[in-house]
């Protein structure tokens, strides 16, 4: 072999083996991939480090256990404990970034829970671990920088497409302009069974009583960086504010396995509402780990390798949390 040719051909031989390595998509390596984007702050969640405590009741809809029969549905009011955030990592996220918005909620009585984690997108930006992990490491900032590496981003992007739909939705519109304003989704698909033992995939949509609107190019450019506790606090003064609770039914075509797919949907069917009446003590919610596999009786998991990933890496960030 050429002496110039070998050293060459074995640093691509090296190279091409590092790429194809396996990612590491364990519970730890999920927490890992979000501390190393966005760093790893003392006390705070891995994702959704920033938001705040509410608090409020779910009241089931009357034909609810139809769809979802369990006696959580059959109650005329449940006790919800609510925790509203800016998505990512940083702690000090702008309120104005065009990030996802979190609704997130504990809904416990009778001995049975629900606990609904749901974003402002309809779709996630990842469709398995794999992807979710390759898609926080391709934005680690350069420290030259200051910013994700543009190369590593197309890389990603080329290997994993489903990486690319939820950035398309967040750059087509402005931040929420307020946390009352904005619908939520689930993006994860649940097994939903009612009375006559009749099955249904369907995904949560939590739609908004207040009309949805967005901030203004103007208001994009002058409010300050933390305005959505106060605007929320405002609203909540003059009454409660409030979401209604569906079960989105798939269309044709719609993935029942894949969260970064925008589901085209074929009807909905109401859950019930919540009422969120006032904010709380950070301590309501600061030590709650919302579950997205506590459900109550009359809804399973679906087969969604998000949705039963994201459990076990919960349980990694709140034991990192307890040791900080």
């Amino acid at each position: 072999m050429n002496r110039h040719f070998a050293p060459a051909m074995l640093a691509l031989c090296a190279s091409a083996a590092q790429a194809q390595a396996p990612i590491d998509t364990g519970p730890a390596a999920l927490i890992d991939a979000l501390n190393g984007t966005f760093g790893s702050h003392p006390g705070m969640r891995a994702s959704h480090a920033k938001g705040f405590c509410a608090v409020g009741q779910f009241q089931p809809a009357k034909g609810a256990r139809d769809f979802a029969d369990g006696p959580l549905f059959g109650q005329n009011s449940v006790p919800a404990n609510v925790r509203f955030s800016v998505g990512g990592g940083n702690p000090k996220a702008s309120d104005k970034s065009r990030s996802v918005r979190g609704l997130s909620m504990r809904l416990a009585s009778g001995g049975e829970t629900w606990d609904l984690l749901l974003i402002s997108e309809p779709a996630f930006f990842a469709a398995t671990p794999e992807s979710f992990v390759s898609f926080l490491q391709a934005r680690v900032p350069d420290p030259a920088t200051g910013k994700p590496d543009p190369a590593k981003v197309a890389a990603h992007n080329a290997a994993h497409p489903d990486g690319t739909r939820q950035p398309a939705l967040l750059a087509a519109h402005a931040a929420p302009s307020s946390y009352a304003s904005t619908p939520y989704f689930s993006n994860n698909a649940f097994v939903f069974g009612g009375r006559g033992k009749k099955t249904h995939h369907a995904r949560i949509v939590a739609e908004p009583f207040a009309p949805v609107q967005f901030l203004s190019a103007d208001e994009e450019k002058t409010l300050p960086d933390l305005f959505l506790q106060d605007e929320l606090a405002k609203r909540l003064g003059a009454g409660p504010i409030g979401f209604t609770l569906y079960a989105q039914l798939p269309a044709a075509g719609d993935s029942l396995l894949d969260p970064s797919t925008e589901w085209q949907g074929a009807g909905k069917v109401e859950l019930g509402r919540l009422l969120v009446k006032g904010q709380a003590p950070q301590d309501a919610c600061n030590g709650v780990v919302y579950m997205p596999l506590a459900l109550p009786t009359g809804i399973a998991a679906s087969d969604d390798p998000i949705l039963h990933a994201r459990g076990a890496a919960y349980a990694v960030s709140l034991s990192r949390r307890l040791k900080q």
